[in-house]
């Protein structure tokens, strides 16, 4: 057991306002988020395969605030890839974790996850194909783009299938479910809310975040060779890659060629057609009963919103 280890996670969902939500929970005094965001460390490998360097790697993510009472950590691969919850059960106090999940319209969601990858040049074919491709097929560390980037569009809406496991597993006062919508319409209510939730006192201040906001580049197929390079994919470097220092590697991860080449900031990804919204929704419209089972909430309102946006 090691006390620096975080005691609450913001498990997903992808492209839902995590990064948002993570960057506020951060300005509470007595919060730590990890200094690093979707660090995947407990769905990477096993956790008796770490050696002693990479544990404290992770520890000293949460060194920012070393007299902070609640530490977070937010990877949305947590709430669907294997052995998540059976590494935290085994290496943390299962009794007191806690999460937080943001969930968006999973039509929505799906839609900004795909332009999010197109417009970084890792998406091309056109939406419905791009679900139907890997529609079946439950995202995991040895499916991840060479970029580092996943797709799965319609597995990552699965909202219920994968927070069963969470209800099953953990006592529902330590599951807290809030929506994009929510977050986006009222981040300061909802910021409180979550602050409650962790036990701490709420804030009468909170600044205004929008973070990892879905763009189109002028040049998508430069900054997906950026990130592959930077992934740490490319053959020649894989050899030599691991002796780099940790925070020379660090600093070349966090470069990006947008810095280089521009935003479009005046282009918006077209509205999803609607018979494709109203294809996708009824696929999810199972899902979304059993998620208002285990959650006692009401979803109705995502299948009833005129566009996709």
């Amino acid at each position: 057991m090691t006390n620096n280890y975080p005691n609450f996670f913001i498990p997903g969902a992808a492209k839902s306002g995590t990064s948002t939500l993570h960057e506020l929970l951060n300005f509470h005094p007595d919060i730590c988020m990890s200094s690093e965001k979707e660090p995947y460390f407990w769905v990477r490998k096993d956790f008796d395969l770490y050696t002693k360097r990479e544990k404290e790697w992770y520890n000293n993510l949460f060194n920012a605030k070393p007299n902070a009472l609640k530490r977070g950590e937010s990877t949305t691969a947590y709430m669907l890839f294997p052995g998540f919850i059976e590494a935290i059960s085994t290496h943390l106090n299962p009794d007191e974790l806690k999460f937080i999940f943001i969930l968006r319209n999973p039509v929505k969601r799906a839609y900004s996850h795909y332009w999010y990858l197109k417009g970084i040049g890792s998406e091309t074919l056109e939406f419905k194909p791009a679900v139907l491709n890997d529609i079946d097929e439950p995202p995991q560390m040895n499916t991840m783009l060479a970029e580092g980037k996943y797709k799965h569009y319609y597995q990552y809406g699965l909202y219920g299938k994968w927070l069963k496991p969470f209800y099953d597993q953990f006592n529902s006062n330590q599951i807290k479910v809030i929506l994009f919508e929510d977050l986006k319409a009222n981040p300061e209510t909802v910021a409180n809310s979550c602050f409650q939730f962790l036990g701490l006192s709420t804030l009468s201040d909170i600044p205004k975040i929008h973070s990892n906001k879905t763009v189109i580049l002028k040049a998508p197929h430069l900054h997906r060779k950026w990130s592959i390079l930077s992934q740490n994919t490319i053959n020649f470097f894989r050899p030599t890659f691991k002796y780099f220092p940790r925070q020379l590697k660090d600093k070349f991860k966090k470069l990006d060629v947008t810095d280089i080449i521009p935003e479009k900031t005046n282009a918006a990804y077209p509205k999803l057609d609607p018979m494709d919204k109203q294809w996708l929704s009824s696929l999810y419209a199972n899902d979304a009963k059993l998620l208002e089972q285990l959650t006692n909430q009401s979803f109705d309102h995502w299948f009833k919103t005129a566009e996709v946006k």
